[in-house]
């Protein structure tokens, strides 16, 4: 098997980081990996965001995650999007939706 897929000439590879919590703890145990995938490119983008210092009226870190980016992001139907959005708003992983 060639291996050359894992490297590139960059610098920096990126990668998401997925809490363990969502692993690990039985209150996330419904919430399906695409879910949890997800929820790391939104943690990846807060990220982003507090360094732009978008911060709503209480000093929130926000994010700006539209079903279009979610669509192209994890190559799925918006209805596939939409789904699972309203999955982790369900649950309400940490930060998550208010």
């Amino acid at each position: 098997m060639d291996n050359d897929v894992y490297f590139t000439d960059d610098k920096r590879i990126s990668f998401l980081m997925i809490p363990w919590a969502l692993i690990t703890e039985p209150m996330f145990q419904d919430l399906s990996m695409e879910s949890k995938v997800l929820y790391a490119m939104m943690l990846d983008r807060m990220g982003l965001s507090k360094k732009n210092n978008w911060l709503d009226e209480r000093k929130r870190v926000f994010i700006y995650y539209t079903v279009d980016e979610i669509i192209e992001k994890m190559g799925c139907c918006k209805q596939k999007a939409v789904k699972l959005l309203k999955e982790l708003k369900e649950i309400g992983p940490p930060g998550l939706c208010g």
